[in-house]
């Protein structure tokens, strides 16, 4: 199985204000490359609430590339593949499938990695990336395991800039 996991921090409550960008790379069932942009949003403001969870502040990336100057060296992780983020709906059913199979209190990126193992960095773009492309291989493994497909454990998206 193909695809890249990803996962955005962001600078505040602006769903446009990604400060980071960690994109796991699967190949074959393998994690291949893990790979982790550093973002400076457009305006160059952080919360305190989103600080405390990422531990990411505006001198961090005040020197930084803005996501557009970055766009370029990114779209070829996403163009066209199958992709996988902790807060898409394809997601959040393969979680919540693990969470029912293996009676897990909740579904967050944390426990769930808990639970199966994984380490994880939380909040830290890449590692959280990480974790997700884990969970999926997981789901996968687990549905072959059971004589499923994967498409029956998860839904799954492409992603289109065109």
């Amino acid at each position: 199985m193909d695809f890249a996991a990803i996962d955005f921090e962001t600078a505040n409550s602006d769903t446009a204000s990604a400060c980071a960008l960690g994109v796991a790379v699967v190949r074959g069932g393998e994690i291949v490359q893990i790979k982790e942009w550093y973002i400076k949003p457009q305006p160059l403001y952080f919360s305190a609430f989103n600080t405390a969870v990422h531990g990411m502040t505006a001198a961090d990336v005040a020197d930084c590339p803005t996501f557009f100057e970055l766009w370029p060296e990114i779209e070829p992780y996403l163009a066209g593949q199958f992709v996988a983020a902790h807060n898409a709906p394809f997601d959040l059913a393969v979680l919540r499938a693990l969470a029912c199979k293996w009676g897990l209190e909740n579904h967050r990126l944390d426990t769930v990695c808990g639970h199966l193992g994984i380490g994880l960095n939380h909040h830290n773009a890449a590692s959280d990336a990480e974790g997700c492309a884990r969970i999926v291989l997981q789901a996968v493994r687990l549905a072959a395991q059971s004589g499923k497909k994967p498409e029956t454990v998860i839904r799954t998206s492409r992603v289109s800039f065109t």
